[in-house]
């Protein structure tokens, strides 16, 4: 599996030391690398966001199986030790799949910008056009 190395400046928005040297970094951008920035650090946020909601989700499987997994123990007789593994298997793989899925989320391309009535200056609104006799 690949990791994805943050950008330099997109891994200072996360450090508080280093909001007054991002914001001057910030200021010598053009638009396009803007842009490309803002994009990365959406991405950055949304992966953490995501990563976060995973670990969240593990506690609460982890929880859930290993109460489970006390009772049917207690209640049944026997070699019933394996049931613990199942507790630790369903984490291990919460976490893999959450793991993925921001990686992937980290690693989208920039999504193709919708052109609106604003950024042509000379198109006609459509009340004008259906207007014409």
């Amino acid at each position: 599996m690949t990791q994805s190395a943050e950008h330099p400046l997109v891994a200072q928005a996360f450090d508080a030391k280093k909001h007054e040297e991002l914001a001057r970094a910030i200021e010598n951008l053009t638009s396009e690398e803007a842009a490309f920035f803002l994009h990365k650090l959406e991405n950055a946020i949304r992966k953490r966001k995501l990563q976060l909601t995973g670990y969240l989700v593990a506690m609460v499987t982890w929880l859930v199986t290993m109460v489970g997994a006390l009772l049917y123990f207690g209640t049944h007789a026997g070699f019933v030790i394996w049931v613990f593994l199942i507790p630790f298997a369903s984490v291990g793989a919460l976490l893999y799949g959450f793991g993925r899925w921001a990686e992937r989320i980290a690693n989208a391309p920039p999504r193709a910008r919708v052109a609106t009535a604003a950024d042509q200056p000379d198109a006609k609104p459509a009340d004008q056009i259906a207007a014409k006799p």
